[in-house]
């Protein structure tokens, strides 16, 4: 066998509710598979299948080719997740296993396929690519020194989603886009998917794993997701009403604007037995003007359809469910909607999945007390006040690390 068949490759992953199964190239060496910093497995097989796991949750892995004297010669690590096909789950990023793989040489992206979602598109970093067909991607030409953030973008036909009344919804979203003339037929009955993956630098993933600082495992997070209306002024959808403006926040994307719909900030301390959860909610003021622009009436609207609960707990994370619902006090619309769940691991990596309306502007942020700005986790710009309707198709988005 030549030198290049004998590199370590991860040939075959393989995801369920409860195991993950990998097979890698024979090297013709002992191979050893770590989870965490476990070893689960030592020996000259090239497969290993690893049992009774959480479902829905990420593990990650370490592959190592071992020299005679037991010397690590290559690697390659692995942050992956097993499925979750739980009927209750409303966010199909939730049910699907999300992969990254990195070696010395490349950085491998793989997510589970979804119906109806057939182009993907690939950026690193904020530039695009690639494009793939296939539920997976290889990138060559990263920089190991640093680290880099990649998004998978698809879109798919409202009538192919697991939404109930699918068909009414997807009827009533090509009807939308007809009569709406800032969007399109097309554009109002897609739902959006995207996937986004914060991997730290390579050279650093594949370097001796340090001894881990206790610390690290007593971490705190504070979570922030705001609302926002970009313009001065905003058009009411609905021509019959005698208030023809709303007053904006007349900004743009901003962590630190106190500017604001609605803000949503709570923290997660992660002790080493259990957590503490510390939630805060604000509504922002609602103006309406006549058809002049000249002030009508102003209030601000219940903040009840706001809710966070701790949803499971364990001694590898904690679950957070972010429910959100609020509407516009000064005239009959749609509710501003969305959904959150946030897994934190004591070791540092989060897991993080949401589905929104497609307006008004949504921006979400992450830090730890260790960190001196907010990391950006999701920012979706608004499409028209009007997109807050029922019948038009949701954005979806699931971001996680790997440290």
């Amino acid at each position: 066998m030549d030198e290049k068949k004998r590199r370590l490759e991860i040939d075959l992953l393989q995801q369920t509710d409860s195991a993950i199964e990998m097979k890698w190239s024979d090297t013709g060496s002992t191979c050893r598979v770590k989870r965490d910093a476990e070893t689960i497995y030592e020996g000259p097989g090239t497969t290993f299948k690893d049992q009774g796991l959480e479902a829905g949750e990420l593990y990650t892995y370490t592959l190592e080719c071992l020299d005679d004297d037991g010397r690590v010669k290559e690697r390659i690590k692995m942050r992956t997740s097993t499925e979750n096909h739980d009927k209750d789950r409303i966010n199909l990023l939730q049910q699907i296993a999300v992969t990254m793989i990195v070696s010395d040489s490349k950085i491998a992206l793989a997510w589970g396929a979804i119906e109806g979602l057939e182009e993907f598109e690939i950026y690193r970093d904020g530039e695009q690519i690639g494009t793939t067909h296939q539920t997976q991607y290889t990138d060559y030409d990263f920089s190991k020194d640093r680290e880099h953030m990649y998004w998978i973008r698809s879109k798919r036909p409202l009538e192919q989603s697991e939404t109930k009344l699918r068909g009414e919804k997807s009827a009533a979203a090509h009807i939308f886009g007809f009569f709406n003339l800032k969007s399109s037929q097309e554009q109002a009955a897609m739902e959006e998917f995207w996937i986004t993956h914060k991997i730290a630098p390579v050279e650093r993933l594949l370097a001796d794993a340090p001894k881990q600082d206790v610390e690290d495992l007593n971490r705190k997070w504070d979570f922030r997701y705001t609302t926002f209306l970009e313009d001065e002024y905003l058009a009411n959808p609905n021509l019959l009403s005698m208030n023809r403006y709303f007053s904006g926040d007349n900004r743009g994307f901003d962590a630190d604007s106190s500017d604001y719909r609605t803000q949503v900030n709570f923290t997660v301390e992660l002790n080493e037995d259990n957590s503490t959860l510390d939630f805060q909610r604000d509504v922002g003021i609602s103006i309406a003007y006549d058809w002049r622009k000249k002030f009508r009436k102003a209030d601000v609207a219940s903040a009840d359809g706001i809710s966070l609960e701790k949803v499971e707990e364990d001694t590898r994370n904690v679950t957070v469910q972010l429910t959100h619902s609020v509407g516009n006090p000064l005239t009959p619309s749609p509710d501003i909607d969305y959904d959150v769940a946030a897994t934190f691991y004591r070791d540092g990596h989060f897991d993080i999945v949401g589905v929104h309306d497609q307006a008004p502007n949504h921006e979400v942020y992450l830090k730890h007390d260790k960190m001196h700005g907010w990391l950006q986790l999701h920012r979706a710009k608004s499409k028209g006040l009007a997109w807050m309707a029922d019948t038009i198709a949701s954005q979806y988005w699931r971001i996680s690390n790997f440290l």
